[in-house]
């Protein structure tokens, strides 16, 4: 009886300590996840918030998997996502939604692009570096907010609209979390040109 009753407290101790490992486990996991979150929307609105004048985006002109949006590209101003001080040298960058063969499941990759210096088109780009940045996708999708028209578009073609988005929403999901998370980004390309049609600013001659 005392060495049955000693296994039921051996048994319960393991369990409970087995419990604490893995909850402490599953929130160590989690804490990265939104670590990784939370840098990966900075670096988004650090990179679309600080624009350029004069960027070319396009955006979803071509077939995109299940679930995903077409490829978003950009070509000029800064170059976000450098791992490498090469990187900030690119002419344009490409985020694409690819699935995986295996898992089945998308990945958000970045490709940083370079003009060949005899290039013979002007959509022609060379990619000189490829990383993935968010894996084990769901759902993957971009809109893109219409100022004049107020309407918010999926796709965004520039020979129709050549004046960038005023605002970028950006919505995913990951395959092991229910949450889906959605942001919404101020594109400041348009700052330029504001600036200079506002009142009392002196138009250049």
């Amino acid at each position: 009886m005392a060495m049955a009753l000693i296994g039921f407290i051996l048994s319960a101790v393991y369990g409970i300590a087995n419990g604490t490992m893995q909850l402490g486990k599953s929130m160590s996991t989690a804490r990265v996840a939104e670590t990784r979150i939370s840098n990966f929307v900075s670096q988004w609105r650090d990179y679309l918030e600080t624009m350029a004048p004069g960027i070319q985006l396009s955006a979803g002109v071509e077939k995109a998997a299940r679930g995903a949006s077409g490829n978003l590209f950009i070509a000029g101003g800064h170059m976000p996502f450098t791992w490498d001080r090469r990187l900030k040298l690119a002419d344009a960058v490409e985020f694409g939604v690819v699935r995986n063969s295996v898992s089945k499941d998308l990945s958000l990759v970045v490709r940083h692009l370079k003009r060949p210096e005899k290039a013979r088109r002007p959509d022609e780009f060379t990619t000189i570096a490829e990383l993935p940045i968010l894996e084990g996708l769901k759902q993957m999708q971009w809109q893109f907010y219409e100022p004049e028209e107020k309407k918010w578009f999926t796709s965004w073609d520039p020979t129709k609209r050549p004046r960038p988005p005023l605002f970028m929403k950006l919505k995913f999901a990951f395959t092991a979390d229910p949450r889906e998370h959605e942001y919404t980004f101020w594109i400041a390309n348009d700052l330029a040109e504001q600036v200079a049609q506002a009142p009392g600013v002196p138009s250049k001659p």
